[in-house]
């Protein structure tokens, strides 16, 4: 199961967590797992003002956390990856798991 959590500061998120596996197929031939890492990869690699997040980018873990208020550029990127997981949770809810704080 891959277990998203996202914190909100007000309107603005604070921390974006995704964590754990999909196992909807064998290793390396789940492409909900593939489709969740390339979301993540390519939005943590878009941020812009990596001075004001904290990335963390492992297998079966990601991480960005602001520590500073973001540039709207990053505020649409982070905004952009949640939307891309959401779509992928809605189809796929047996194996992604959401919570909002």
């Amino acid at each position: 199961m891959i277990k998203i959590l996202i914190k909100n500061e007000g309107k603005k998120v604070k921390l974006l967590e995704v964590k754990g596996h999909a196992s909807s197929a064998p290793y390396g031939e789940d492409l909900v797992c593939a489709a969740v890492s390339a979301v993540v990869t390519g939005g943590f690699n878009a941020i812009k003002d990596i001075d004001n997040v904290e990335l963390i980018l492992q297998e079966g873990y990601a991480s960005l956390e602001a520590k500073k208020p973001l540039s709207p550029h990053d505020e649409i990127v982070i905004d952009t990856i949640i939307a891309g997981l959401e779509t992928i949770a809605e189809s796929n809810q047996q194996f992604i798991q959401e919570k909002k704080l």
